[in-house]
């Protein structure tokens, strides 16, 4: 179904921010944090340990999308989530089966563009020649995105581009989550948001927005295919000045904030963050949580706003 396709990618967009850069991110944007080493840190993914009285929260950043045979030291994290009494996963945009079918039938303007039009149509000469370049790259033809609304058109593009390029999103969460699941650790998202709402927004969109949209997924299908195999190596091994070089911000997810009421949700998905951490951190024992690399290392990003809050900071 097209409808929950794009949604899961729009899910996304909202609470991952994606690995990718054409340039490094200025280093007064990173945080300029500094965590105690308490251990030597075992090879794998870097981790950080909140820690208040006899609470702690170990914070796993990830990026993507990875390679789906990327392979990386499991090590750590199967230490760190030994004994957590839960792990909590990323936020989750979500629809229910009967709302979103009735939804299709009753606003599918909402979803498609009218009669007649197509994406491609709605293109500077230019921009229509990325396009269909990258259309090219996705192994389906144009009419696989033409009818749909250019923030979903490219949605979906994205989504078929990555899986071309033998990439995943899943990925590295599902294998966290698999080795909580054989170690008896339940799982959580963060949140659950209600995608529609976005949806009923994206008629609103001038004709400018939504070209600037296709731009953006564009400049960053490109970035994927430069950047994004040496953030996941650089991930795998916790290589941060590696991993930070081949990392900025998703430009489509600066324009998706311009739906009005989407970047709401975007600062909401942080704040959520921030506050499931002081949660956990009332209930004695440990628990285990991935969050975008993005979110947690960027400045005045989830880091920064703990420490803030006088909370102790460790790598484990």
């Amino acid at each position: 179904m097209v409808v929950a396709r794009v949604l899961l990618l729009l899910a996304l967009v909202l609470v991952c921010g994606l690995a990718r850069a054409d340039t490094p991110a200025p280093s007064s944007d990173w945080s300029n944090i500094e965590t105690v080493v308490v251990t030597a840190r075992k090879p794998g993914p870097v981790m950080w340990r909140i820690t208040k009285g006899d609470s702690s929260v170990i914070l796993i950043g990830f990026v993507g999308p990875v390679p789906k045979d990327l392979n990386w030291n499991k090590d750590g994290v199967t230490e760190a989530l030994t004994g957590a009494h839960q792990l909590i996963l990323n936020a989750q945009a979500s629809v229910g089966l009967i709302e979103g079918l009735w939804y299709i039938t009753w606003h599918s303007g909402d979803v498609y563009l009218p009669s007649g039009t197509t994406v491609e149509t709605t293109l500077p000469e230019p921009l229509r020649k990325r396009y269909f370049a990258a259309v090219a790259r996705s192994h389906h033809d144009a009419d696989h995105y033409s009818s749909l609304r250019p923030p979903l058109a490219l949605l979906r593009l994205e989504g078929d581009v990555i899986e071309a390029d033998g990439l995943t999103n899943k990925e590295p969460a599902n294998d966290i989550e698999k080795i909580a699941r054989h170690l008896g650790v339940s799982a959580k998202p963060v949140a659950d948001y209600e995608a529609l709402p976005m949806m009923r927004a994206l008629p609103q969109m001038s004709a400018a927005a939504n070209e600037t949209c296709v731009k953006d997924a564009l400049d960053d299908l490109d970035d994927i295919a430069g950047h994004s195999k040496a953030a996941a190596e650089a991930w795998a091994i916790g290589d941060l000045d590696r991993l930070k070089a081949n990392w900025s911000e998703q430009r489509f997810q600066g324009c998706i904030q311009a739906v009005p009421g989407v970047s709401v949700l975007f600062q909401r998905a942080v704040n959520d963050s921030v506050a499931a951490v002081n949660g956990a951190l009332t209930k004695p024992g440990k628990t285990v949580m991935i969050v975008s690399f993005g979110a947690l290392l960027k400045k005045d990003g989830i880091l920064d706003r703990l420490k803030a809050e006088g909370l102790e900071i460790e790598q484990p």
